[in-house]
């Protein structure tokens, strides 16, 4: 369906909750959307701000022009103070009369939560909810004890999901890095040059992005194996790495020891917000790290990518796709847990080897090299 033959659709709700990476994902799909319905006011729902917490709210990762023309946010609380959280919502949307909702939540909402919000939005007296169906027919289980197969990528889900509904999205698919200012070189051009003030110049070598850290300690490959991954690169010849750890604050210190281990490099975890952070990475030629936003964050800058996988979730789930990135998962009798703290001692990352994980590196800085 072209954009002259979509239905006239003047006030838009985009519904889609999680973390910075279920964000990430989604900002193709939100293009596509702006791009059917130009005129329309398009605003984005999800659950950024109380209650549970987020360290870095999944509304950092939007442009601040371009998509949406407003955001809300709700919190998530238990007792009396969520069913009062939930009327004042219902009263919120109502008021601002949207007629149609885009339904973008992820394939492991059960089909009770999606009845459950069906009944919400027909409450807020939003009349159309979209991409409803896509995903009631695609929702994916964890099962104990039982090999995963691959699934498609979540920004493609997305995509076709959107496309059931005719809406276009470029083809099938709409290419990151975005055009729409994700993000912000100015600011991560100024940290560039703060850092080196009185030092190398980034031009002169090689920057190796690395993302240690990730909310779930289930995905997070040790500490030790980064230091050795990373110390054998950096020992390579005919490559002149320098490092950069990023991420949030919390992973902070665990940059700073990496970093003196390897006796060079820069520490941008918690110095640099979600913008800036995706500006500087455009700066990188190569991003090592785990399934987290920060991954999807480098794949998003137009990053090569080498990234360690938690067999936790379906695999392809998360994976950014591309032939210029390396995923590395193993298939483990425990996978497919999906839980945030493992109960396995990290068996599927242990299985995970620093040679090749530096194989897998020098291959792409070999190939950029020609």
């Amino acid at each position: 369906m072209s954009r002259a033959s979509q239905p006239k659709r003047d006030r838009i709700l985009v519904f889609r909750i999680g973390h910075l990476g279920d964000t990430i994902v989604a900002l193709p799909g939100f293009q596509a959307i702006r791009e059917a319905y130009p005129d329309a006011h398009i605003a984005f729902l999800c659950n950024a701000v109380g209650g549970r917490e987020f360290k870095v709210p999944s509304t950092a990762a939007l442009p601040r022009e371009g998509l949406f023309d407003e955001l809300i946010g709700y919190g998530v609380y238990g007792g009396a103070r969520g069913a009062f959280e939930k009327l004042g919502l219902v009263q919120r949307l109502r008021k601002k009369k949207f007629d149609t909702v885009f339904y973008l939540l992820t394939r492991n909402r059960t089909a009770a939560q999606i009845e459950r919000d069906k009944r919400f939005f027909r409450l807020c007296g939003i009349r159309e909810a979209l991409c409803v169906d896509h995903l009631s027919n695609n929702l994916l289980e964890f099962p104990t004890n039982a090999p995963l197969a691959a699934v498609q990528y979540e920004g493609d889900f997305i995509l076709d999901s959107l496309a059931s509904e005719g809406v276009p999205v470029g083809g099938g698919k709409v290419e990151f890095p975005l055009k729409s200012g994700f993000g912000d070189q100015t600011a991560a051009l100024k940290w560039w040059e703060d850092q080196f003030m009185h030092g190398e110049r980034p031009e002169s070598f090689s920057v190796l992005g690395v993302g240690p850290g990730s909310k779930w300690p289930s995905k997070v490959w040790s500490e030790e194996k980064y230091e050795k991954t990373v110390a054998q690169l950096l020992a390579l010849e005919d490559h002149n790495l320098f490092p950069v750890v990023f991420g949030g604050p919390e992973d902070r210190e665990k940059g700073k020891r990496l970093i003196s281990s390897w006796g060079k490099g820069l520490c941008a975890a918690g110095s640099l917000n979600v913008r800036e952070a995706a500006g500087a990475m455009t700066f990188c030629d190569l991003y090592l790290g785990n399934d987290t936003g920060t991954l999807h964050m480098a794949a998003a800058a137009g990053v090569p990518c080498v990234a360690v996988f938690a067999a936790i979730d379906y695999p392809g789930r998360w994976e950014p796709p591309g032939s210029e990135h390396r995923i590395f998962r193993k298939k483990v009798p425990c996978e497919g847990c999906h839980t945030p703290d493992c109960f396995n001692n990290h068996l599927c990352l242990e299985e995970i080897g620093v040679e090749e994980v530096v194989s897998a590196c020098r291959r792409i800085l070999d190939e950029q090299k020609g």
